[in-house]
């Protein structure tokens, strides 16, 4: 009896793992299906030039200050925390190369990919979710035009482009607010800061942040692009949609930097 009772209790949750898991593993196939289309279709060299740089626009647009703004911020506070410590042990010459790498290597492609992905995807979601639910995209099904092709491809091709270029600017930004709190704070020249910086900074480090950025640019608008199609309901879904589509993209941007930075050690 008691066995009986526990394989039912076993099976019981089993079933609701499985269903749980189920929705997940379904948009992940959506995600990397809507990934093979626009790779075919950017093959063929059907691709919207004009829809991707209206894309690349808004994107860029709606994005680079706050992100600019953050990095800065970023790289300041990298630099007062540890200027101090490294000036009483007499290690000030090691302030620039430590903030280069921690914004090469971790905070300007992450940060920068998740304030796109809060900022412009979720507008990408909210604008294909309203395009769902008021049937627009199912026009284009009808009048056999591949959605993929026409809304999804140039905001994919647009994020990669513009993610990796606002990353760049983040760099820059976040290196004159470390360096700037360096010389306030203990007066560090800024030539030792920057000569630090041309040391302790490699070129395979620029490579693999501009990579991460890269990658962090199609995942995010392949989940917002998907997330809002998959839309069904009314302007309550379009929300929870908006909802979804911030949620999984900064899991999906933190579990490919691991994955890349595994990769590239």
């Amino acid at each position: 009896m008691i066995i009986n009772k526990l394989i039912e209790f076993l099976g019981n949750i089993t079933i609701k793992t499985i269903k749980s898991i189920k929705p997940v593993v379904e948009f992940i196939g959506q995600c990397i299906t809507n990934l093979f289309i626009s790779l075919k279709y950017l093959s063929e060299g059907k691709v919207s030039i004009k829809n991707t740089l209206e894309q690349a626009a808004l994107i860029g647009y709606d994005s680079v200050g706050i992100s600019l703004v953050i990095i800065f911020i970023t790289g300041a506070v990298i630099s007062l925390q540890v200027a101090r410590y490294f000036y009483m042990s007499g290690g000030e010459a090691y302030v620039g190369g430590l903030v280069s790498l921690t914004i090469l290597k971790e905070l300007a492609p992450v940060f920068t990919a998740m304030v796109i992905s809060a900022r412009a995807g979720t507008a990408m979601a909210s604008e294909l979710g309203n395009m769902q639910i008021t049937e627009q995209i199912d026009a284009m099904k009808t009048l056999s035009i591949d959605p993929v092709k026409y809304l999804v491809l140039p905001r994919v091709l647009a994020s990669a482009i513009v993610v990796p270029l606002v990353t760049v600017l983040a760099i820059v930004i976040g290196l004159i607010g470390g360096m700037l709190i360096a010389k306030l704070s203990i007066g560090l020249h800024q030539y030792r800061f920057m000569n630090s910086v041309w040391i302790y900074t490699q070129v395979k480090d620029v490579y693999v942040c501009l990579l991460k950025a890269f990658i962090f640019g199609i995942a995010l608008s392949l989940v917002c692009a998907t997330q809002g199609m998959n839309t069904k309901g009314g302007a309550k879904e379009v929300g929870i949609a908006v909802t979804k589509s911030a949620i999984w993209t900064t899991v999906v941007i933190l579990i490919l930097d691991y994955l890349i930075t595994w990769i590239t050690q």
